[in-house]
Parts: C-alpha cells; structure tokens; sequence
C-alpha cells in the first residue's frame, strides 16, 4: 500500500503511513489498494467513500 504511494510520488503523512500500518482487515486493505491508484492526495485515502 505504501509502496504504491510512493511510487506515484505522493506525500505519506504521519496519519496515512500509522493507519495503514495498523490495519489487518484485507478487505480494507484490498480497498485502499484499489484507491490508491487513483487518487491525488494520500489523505484522500482514509476519507469515507460514498457507498
């Protein structure tokens, strides 16, 4: 998940890097994956999404 952010030349804040580290639910993992790709900003990663 990091690596992917990294990747894409995005800044990790402290809060993004300590959350995806705690998680070790895969299907929120799986999730985050998938956003990652996409989005522009690392905090848009933990933002809700609308179901």
């Amino acid at each position: 998940m990091l690596a992917v952010l990294e990747a894409r030349g995005l800044d990790i804040p402290a809060e993004v890097r300590e959350r995806v580290l705690a998680s070790t639910d895969i299907a929120e993992l799986d999730g985050w994956v998938r956003r990652a790709a996409v989005i522009s900003d690392a905090r848009e990663l933990l933002a809700p999404t609308g179901s």
